[in-house]
């Protein structure tokens, strides 16, 4: 059922009916939406299997255990330089940091497997 569903091209259109589903959701239920939470942080769960799929797909091994490690390193990193570059640490803005940081990433690596598939399967590479 997983690889019907975590095709390359089913997958994104998966991913966009969530993000429709998703906005709407928020717009007719803003009253009750949290106001820090973005459509992008829930959709990095939907991204994150997508990115198990193209990885599989193209490398016959999960990239979800790297991915895991770059962001506990970067979480390392980005908690040094908040303390060394401020007094205090705050916690809020450490994870508002991270976790935007990480969705861009999360976002930029899904688009660049996914344009690996592609090119794969149209013969390019």
């Amino acid at each position: 059922m997983f690889t019907a569903i975590a095709t390359w091209y089913i997958m994104p259109i998966v991913i966009l009916i969530i993000w429709m589903a998703l906005t709407f959701l928020k717009k007719n239920f803003a009253k009750y939406w949290p106001k820090r939470l973005r459509i992008i942080d829930i959709m990095m769960l939907v991204l994150l299997l997508g990115i198990h799929g193209l990885s599989v797909t193209l490398t016959g091994l999960s990239l979800l255990p790297f991915l895991a490690f770059a962001a506990s390193a970067f979480g390392l990193v980005l908690t040094v330089y908040l303390v060394y570059t401020e007094d205090d640490f705050r916690v809020r803005r450490f994870f508002v940091i991270y976790w935007r940081t990480l969705d861009i990433f999360i976002v930029g690596m899904y688009i660049i497997l996914l344009l690996i598939e592609i090119a794969s399967f149209l013969g390019i590479m």
